[in-house]
């Protein structure tokens, strides 16, 4: 069932097993990001400001790019969508996200790719789209 929290247990078996996992491919865990945190009050000030444009928030996996202070560190990106399209910003007379065609069978953005519109695409550049939120702690 989807949307729901967890046991503890599970949750830290979940974990367990991806850390083991990543060391079968060589990953070094002591270097790897295992956790990124973020401070209540301010990813709620976010939530709070995202939440009349936005119906779901994916958090998606990304790595800082050169020249950044965390570069070549692996991160996450909490990422509003609503309608299954990155959110738009509010607006007094708008409130519709980039693309609400969907369906992958239809030939819609199935929002698994970087494909780019014209409206900014996946990664809402240019398209006026609702700022994701990152800059956590990085553990270790």
């Amino acid at each position: 069932m989807p949307n729901r929290p967890i046991p503890v247990d599970q949750a830290r078996a979940m974990i367990k097993d991806y850390t083991a996992y990543m060391q079968t491919l060589g990953v070094d865990m002591k270097k790897q990001t295992e956790m990124v945190a973020f401070s209540l009050p301010e990813l709620m000030k976010w939530l709070t400001k995202i939440s009349s444009v936005a119906d779901e928030i994916r958090i998606c996996m990304g790595d800082y790019p050169d020249g950044h202070a965390h570069a070549g560190r692996t991160t996450v990106i909490l990422w509003p969508y609503k309608n299954g399209a990155p959110a738009q910003k509010s607006t007094a007379t708008a409130l519709t996200p980039l693309n609400t065609d969907t369906d992958p069978e239809e030939g819609g953005d199935d929002d698994d790719n970087d494909d780019d519109d014209e409206n900014g695409g996946e990664d809402g550049g240019g398209g006026g789209g609702e700022d994701p939120y990152n800059e956590g702690t990085l553990y270790p």
